[in-house]
């Protein structure tokens, strides 16, 4: 089916009390076990990939247009509601490369960045991006990370709601991202702790969807409250890959006789499709957790 609006799956979403999920991929195997996902729950979806983890020079040198096409081409063969994002891109040039390559949604990595740049490039983001009918996810506030098995929350700070409703005001974005105790790239012990109270002062500060970072350190019931204070997205991703590799190193265990069947046959021998199978049960899991299995029938 078409594409459909990011600001169209966000609004269905507040309505219904539920949160859309963007599963980050990586490949071809990660963007379609995550159609089949959704295919299967019958949940809206966000596909794409994301900056934040790539090679930069890779993602200009034609790495934008390759997976915007692939993700286009995928959500047109999909049953369910599907829109396409470029996550976390590093610059307005960068992001701005997304408009026109298959993605009708795009978003900046702006954490530390200062408040005039912030605003002056998001707000020329959203302007260059509407005129072709793309949607802009902006972010104010900056979220703790885990380096190296460590909590930084050195530059982390939380998104107040002035500074959020100034933020949206400003820059026109279509949604947007806060930090609220959030962190990203956890996949150890660490357990965040999500502030529901400022989740929802925010929601009432500002006219637009919200939307949680860090969906993988996020523990269940900690985003089930938040989709509940107001959250109606939810972006996975260092989960995704944790998943997907420990399956793929499971089966790479395993003797292979014929590499022809292993590597990219799409067999049921293919490492990498069985990997896709583990994959996909983790994003169905999500997705009841978020709330969205059920929704693509409206």
């Amino acid at each position: 089916m078409p594409l459909v609006p990011l600001p169209e799956l966000l609004s269905h979403a507040g309505k219904k009390k539920y949160a859309v999920g963007y599963f980050e991929s990586w490949d071809v195997y990660s963007l379609e076990a995550t159609v089949a996902a959704a295919e299967a729950n019958g949940s809206p979806v966000i596909i794409g990939i994301g900056g934040l983890s790539s090679n930069h020079d890779w993602l200009q040198s034609g790495g934008i247009e390759l997976y915007g096409a692939i993700s286009a081409s995928l959500a047109a063969r999909a049953t369910v509601p599907i829109a396409t994002l470029f996550n976390e891109a590093d610059s307005f040039r960068e992001a701005a490369g997304g408009l026109g390559a298959g993605f009708n949604s795009v978003m900046m990595h702006t954490q530390g960045w200062d408040q005039e740049k912030l605003l002056s490039d998001t707000a020329s983001l959203v302007a260059a991006s509407h005129t072709v009918n793309v949607a802009v996810e902006g972010e104010i506030g900056a979220l703790a990370e885990i380096k190296d098995g460590v909590l930084d929350a050195a530059g982390a700070s939380y998104t107040s709601p002035e500074a959020a409703e100034l933020f949206v005001r400003e820059t026109g974005v279509d949604c947007l991202a806060v930090a609220v105790g959030n962190v990203h790239f956890v996949t150890g012990s660490h357990i965040p702790t999500v502030q529901v109270d400022l989740i929802k002062q925010i929601g009432n500060a500002v006219d637009v969807p919200l939307v949680l970072h860090g969906g993988s350190g996020t523990p269940d019931d900690q985003t089930r409250q938040a989709i509940a204070a107001g959250i109606t997205k939810v972006n996975v991703g260092t989960k995704l890959k944790y998943v997907f590799g420990n399956a793929l190193v499971a089966e790479l265990g395993q003797p292979t006789e014929d590499p022809n069947l292993a590597f990219g046959s799409r067999f049921e021998g293919d490492v990498n499709s069985r990997a896709g199978q583990a994959l996909m049960r983790e994003i169905q899991r999500l997705m009841d957790v978020f709330g969205s299995t059920g929704q693509a029938t409206r």
